[in-house]
């Protein structure tokens, strides 16, 4: 995407997550802006602006709670999910900032998530919600659209990253179960 020169959102949810991103975009020398819980109200416009105009600026880092609302960033057709929150409607929301009225080009969202990490458990539990609000409020089953393909673990592996969760297993035992000792 940077040697391409398209814009793209990134979203992360944990501000050392949003501090690194950033970091690593200027060091690749990519300009960028960045919005978080900790940037001014009076601020948010101008950077909004200022990555909606200036083709200078390819990325806006955002976080999921303060980028995710209220702002209309359709100067970007690639949005990406560093991290997952636990709320579905926050990641529809932020989803939303690129494709709003105004968006000429078709968005493409990727999820960045990790086999036998957490991220298999938030994945369904958020797959899980949109499910049950989608058949509560209306009768459809709502999910958020994968294209990819899933290397998801299997249900039996996904109980033994869920115990591994749960307890802190013994590098002995790591290795029997098929988990990374830790």
């Amino acid at each position: 995407m940077i040697e391409e020169g398209c814009k793209f959102l990134i979203f992360a949810h944990h501000q050392p997550m949003i501090d690194a991103i950033e970091k690593h975009l200027l060091k690749k020398k990519v300009k960028c802006i960045k919005i978080d819980g900790k940037t001014p109200l009076t601020t948010r416009q101008t950077l909004v602006t200022d990555f909606q105009n200036n083709d200078d600026v390819k990325a806006a880092v955002l976080s999921i709670k303060a980028g995710g609302y209220g702002i209309t960033l359709t100067a970007a057709s690639t949005v990406i999910f560093a991290e997952l929150s636990w709320t579905p409607g926050d990641i529809i929301q932020a989803e939303d900032r690129a494709h709003r009225i105004g968006q000429v080009s078709s968005v493409n969202v990727y999820y960045l998530l990790s086999n036998g990490t957490i991220d298999d458990l938030m994945w369904d539990v958020v797959q899980g919600k949109l499910e049950n609000l989608g058949q509560m409020l209306d009768g459809q089953e709502k999910t958020l659209e994968v294209s990819q393909r899933d290397c998801r673990p299997s249900p039996s592996k996904k109980q033994k990253t869920l115990v591994g969760f749960l307890k802190r297993p013994s590098a002995s035992t790591s290795a029997e179960e098929g988990m990374p000792s830790t």
